[in-house]
């Protein structure tokens, strides 16, 4: 990996009240279903960061998580022999049995006093918009809300992909192939959607495609990174399955805003790579806007693992005691 550009990091390093931190040194980590983040804090600043593939455990395997985790390390020299104050660490397929042990027996010996918190990645949200309170919306792999109010915690959604994730990158996808196994069905011509994933995924035609979809059925991952070439596709049905995804991400959040009995105008950050697509972030944001109107909707700016950083200060100041809102696994991202 090449070496970590320290400037390059602490230009990303906005953290308001981050002054009560500086004399701590923080490790934050954002484990997605595809990909990992992680971010070093030292006198004041991020002074190094990382990018790795999923050190999920359900995602990767223990072999491969445990790989991951080496590399993020490496990337940001993290290691027993500069122990850490705290690691804070939002991880995907946390409801996995073994896979939250499996991140503290890897993380706790780099640490001081084994302070460390694990929350499932889609609690980065709120903490890295500098949100005690809200709703947060996370559209990438898969999808989920998670939200909090007045002490409570809550989640909408985050099923996996074999029973939900309405919305998230691999529904999309399938939703696609779908509908042009639908259009075969009806002797219609696959059209320019067909044409789009055939390219992308290399398939020599529809029925290659059919098999190769069955071929990966427990890697959602390697679908989901399709997803924009349906977001981008003119296509009539490709329009349509957009638009109901974004439908898909105001229903997640008009569950979790009222699982939490909370004010109408409770602010909304929506997060995940789908929302990089600028056209689905703007049919989000909408879709969510007609169902509360006049709430607070943000897209997030901050990078998820800013929030793992302060959910690490937070359990150093707390000598490792856990977040009251850092329950539950709202699944992967």
């Amino acid at each position: 990996m090449a070496e970590p550009d320290p400037s390059a990091a602490a230009d990303k390093a906005a953290f308001p009240g981050s002054e009560s931190w500086s004399d701590l040194t923080l490790l934050g980590l954002d484990i997605g279903g595809t990909t990992s983040r992680a971010w070093l804090w030292a006198a004041g600043t991020v002074v190094a960061e990382s990018r790795a593939p999923s050190a999920s455990l359900p995602a990767s395997g223990r072999d491969g998580a445990r790989a991951a985790l080496a590399e993020l390390l490496a990337g940001v020299r993290a290691d027993e022999a500069a122990p850490l104050d705290a690691i804070g660490v939002g991880s995907a397929g946390l409801s996995v049995p073994g896979a939250r042990e499996f991140l503290r027996e890897q993380l706790a010996p780099l640490t001081r006093s084994g302070a460390l918190v694990i929350v499932a990645d889609a609690m980065l949200v709120l903490p890295a918009a500098g949100l005690d309170a809200g709703v947060a919306v996370v559209c990438g792999t898969g999808s989920v809300a998670v939200g909090s109010f007045a002490g409570r915690s809550v989640q909408a959604g985050g099923w996996g992909y074999l029973l939900g994730d309405e919305g998230g990158g691999y529904w999309i996808v399938r939703e696609a192939i779908r509908t042009l196994l639908s259009r075969r069905d009806n002797c219609q011509p696959a059209g320019e959607l067909g044409a789009r994933l055939l390219s992308a995924t290399g398939a020599a035609g529809l029925p290659a495609l059919h098999r190769l979809f069955y071929a990966r059925p427990h890697r959602p991952g390697d679908w989901a990174r399709h997803a924009g070439v349906v977001l981008d596709s003119p296509d009539i049905d490709a329009v349509a399955i957009a638009s109901r995804a974004a439908d898909a991400v105001a229903g997640l959040t008009e569950s979790a805003i009222r699982k939490l009995d909370a004010p109408f105008n409770l602010p909304v950050v929506l997060a995940g790579g789908l929302l990089g697509n600028a056209a689905f972030r703007h049919l989000a944001r909408n879709s969510v806007a007609q169902v509360r109107p006049g709430a607070d909707v943000r897209v997030l700016t901050a990078e998820p693992v800013a929030g793992a950083v302060r959910l690490a200060a937070l359990a150093a100041r707390r000598d490792g005691e856990r977040p009251p809102s850092a329950t539950g696994d709202p699944g992967g991202r």
